[in-house]
């Protein structure tokens, strides 16, 4: 008998659970580990059939990567669409930020602590576009963070997007800190409740930037920064 063509909604299914599979390898032993045969192994099927869904290891990760990044991304939006407050905006969002990094970390350390390839390494490839989409993904996250902090200045021009992005990127060294210490398990060693840590650390942050913030509404400029974001 000929197989009966799988319907789209079965072979999204298939997809999901490969991807799935794909990050708990990736996640127990790294990137150059990770093989396509060790997928198919994991999943009691063959590599071939794999490659009906996804075209190499390469495109598996960067779908990873992908949905990481969209569903941080789906979390802030919810935040900056639903709270009015531009203040309590920020901490809200400082919040899911260390909540995904903590209850996401199989994604988070992939795609942020991972020495696993960058959109850089794949210009020229014939993955190329799917590294661009990842990319594309990714940045969303920098532009939403950009518009709670403009949102600061209430329209009234006070920031350069220089400035908007030193604040970013002084938010997302100290949290992207504090949450690879918790889940490399070296927090838990120094201190007893590592949780209220990391939540006092993310509120003292908010308000850190935040004072930051209102000192340049009163003149404490930010020196400007050449050149943008780099992946």
């Amino acid at each position: 008998m000929p197989k009966v063509a799988r319907s789209q909604e079965d072979r999204e299914l298939i997809r999901e659970k490969i991807l799935d599979e794909a990050l708990a390898l990736i996640s127990e032993h790294g990137f150059a580990a990770f093989s396509m045969r060790k997928l198919a192994s994991r999943l009691g099927t063959t590599a071939t059939t794999i490659y009906h869904y996804y075209t190499s290891k390469d495109e598996l990760y960067l779908m990873i990567l992908t949905k990481g990044f969209d569903m941080l991304y789906q979390r802030l939006v919810e935040i900056y669409e639903t709270v009015s407050d531009p203040a309590r905006r920020i901490r809200d969002m400082v919040g899911a930020y260390i909540d995904f990094g903590i209850r996401k970390a199989n994604y988070y350390n992939i795609m942020f602590t991972s020495d696993a390839p960058k959109y850089r390494d794949y210009v020229g490839t014939e993955i190329e576009p799917v590294a661009f989409y990842e990319k594309q993904t990714a940045l969303k996250l920098v532009d939403i963070a950009s518009q709670a902090l403009e949102d600061l200045d209430r329209g009234e021009g006070r920031f350069t997007p220089e400035e908007i992005r030193y604040f970013i990127i002084r938010l997302w060294s100290t949290l992207h800190g504090v949450i690879a210490l918790y889940n490399s398990r070296v927090l838990q060693e120094v201190d007893e409740n590592p949780e209220a840590v990391i939540e006092q650390i993310g509120r003292d942050l908010a308000d850190e930037i935040l004072s930051l913030i209102n000192a340049s509404f009163h003149g404490a400029r930010i020196p400007a920064k050449k050149g943008g974001a780099r992946r």
